[in-house]
């Protein structure tokens, strides 16, 4: 027998709500959001009875789960009701309470909804009794303890994230795939370029750059060796805090009438976007009550680099207006990071300082960058860049046919970390060039002419286990 599917209007009259509790609950979260991992709060979504306030909540636990720090915006995105949108704005704009009273509310609005519930397990209850047919009542007290055995509901669909152990042992899995060097293809990963002032890191995000547009080798030489092979081509976007416009032209400039570099002249703005910022943009900071949000304009960079393959963040400290060194402050990092590549599609590649310990020191692991240690911890890819001074001394150096003046033109690259690669590549070095140009122009660029040391009067050495730049 079918029970009735509608409850008597005598209950509905009769129900537990509070809906002033559920709004006060629903603004500290939207102030607070580390509280949705506070297990000490005694809500779900279903102890909320207003359905605005429900469809706001599962939007704010899915965007927790997926790294997003679910601010009214990011919210107002997953809302597909432009009602609900509007009276989330609406919300906002009212409420005042505090996240200290959080737990307050959360006790409340479950005692509200512990109440409902009961009157509606009773009501199944006496419908079951009225219909006299036995099954009927085990299988509503079945249903009841159920649900009272449960603490509380599922506060997101987990499921979605569950491997699918059969089909993982059974089904060749496809190949890894990389963007460039060892940055791995999939969405919701990040790498690194770690190193002290003055060691080129912007050169060579810039000739990565170059190469992913134009789908060429990561700075080839002239006897074609290269930092990395030619990788897929594909958009770019090079956001440039640090350096002005003018800079960035000079750079391009330069590297375009390097031997060999003719192509650059053919990149066109549909595969590469060099954004000069000059320390104007901000993609993650601190709100009034101390939350961390994303701006307006980490959303209009995610809608910017729709379809891309790679964005390029140089420095990352520029970019991001919160205490680097603060271990919230780093994972929020980190999830915005992730939350870039993941939301744009493109693999996201930072440019990070190192701390002046390992500056001084000459120190190559991916965790000697400045800040907070789940920079390191987080990226799937990073190289640290260092003086060839100080991986080798002076004495090494000029044993390996590299006079003591020509120490400051080397930088050594050390793949630090590269978490999806068999092994990691190891050392490779970069060397800046000059030339004088058809009009008697001196152009200083940093460009690898030659994978191995060439033997030679000065150049009778070579490094064990590393891959040279060099030029005459």
């Amino acid at each position: 027998m079918t029970l009735p599917a509608r409850r008597p209007v005598g209950v509905l009259r009769e129900l537990p709500i509070d809906i002033d509790t559920e709004k006060n609950l629903i603004w500290c979260l939207l102030r607070k959001p580390d509280l949705l991992r506070d297990d000490s709060l005694p809500f779900s979504v279903e102890n909320f009875h207003h359905g605005p306030h429900k469809r706001i909540l599962r939007s704010m636990l899915d965007l927790d789960l997926e790294g997003v720090v679910p601010d009214p915006g990011m919210i107002a995105n997953r809302l597909t009701d432009q009602s609900d949108r509007d009276y989330l704005l609406d919300l906002v704009e009212t409420m005042w309470a505090s996240p200290s009273n959080a737990k307050y509310y959360a006790v409340k609005l479950h005692e509200v909804a512990a109440r409902r519930q009961a009157l509606f397990d009773a009501d199944k209850l006496r419908r079951a009794a009225n219909s006299g047919v036995l099954e009927d009542i085990a299988r509503v007290r079945e249903e009841i303890a159920k649900s009272s055995n449960r603490e509380g509901q599922e506060k997101s669909d987990w499921k979605k994230y569950r491997l699918d152990i059969s089909k993982s042992a059974t089904l060749k899995p496809p190949s890894q795939k990389f963007i460039v060097g060892h940055l791995p293809e999939e969405p919701g990963n990040y790498g690194l370029i770690i190193g002290p002032d003055g060691v080129r890191k912007s050169w060579l995000a810039l000739h990565i750059a170059l190469a992913v547009a134009g789908g060429r080798p990561v700075a080839q030489g002239l006897d074609g060796s290269c930092l990395w092979p030619a990788p897929a081509q594909g958009r770019v976007v090079y956001i440039s805090s640090e350096d002005s416009p003018d800079v960035m032209w000079r750079r391009v400039w330069n590297i375009a009438h390097m031997p060999g570099y003719a192509w650059v002249k053919d990149i066109d703005g549909n595969h590469l976007d060099i954004l000069s910022t000059f320390s104007t943009m901000t993609l993650l900071t601190t709100a009034q009550d101390e939350s961390l949000v994303q701006t307006p304009e980490f959303k209009e960079l995610v809608e910017y680099a729709q379809g891309s393959r790679l964005i390029i963040l140089d420095p990352l400290a520029d970019l991001f207006d919160l205490d680097e060194n603060g271990n919230r402050e780093g994972r929020a990092i980190v999830q915005a990071l992730r939350q870039l590549s993941l939301l744009s599609g493109a693999g996201v590649l930072g440019i990070h300082h190192q701390n002046k310990a390992s500056m001084l020191s000459g120190e190559k692991n991916h965790q000697s960058g400045r800040g907070s240690s789940k920079f390191g911890a987080g990226c799937r890819w990073a190289v640290v860049l260092q003086p060839i001074s100080q991986v080798l001394g002076a004495e090494g150096a000029e044993k390996r046919g590299i006079p003591e003046e020509e120490l400051k033109d080397w930088t050594s690259i050390h793949e630090s970390k590269a978490s999806y690669a068999i092994e990691a590549a190891g050392d490779h070095w970069l060397r800046k060039m000059a030339i004088v140009d058809d009009d008697g122009r001196l152009i200083l660029a940093s460009a690898p002419l030659a994978a191995n040391l060439p033997e030679g009067k000065n150049r009778v050495n070579r490094l064990e286990g590393a891959e040279y730049a060099t030029a005459y």
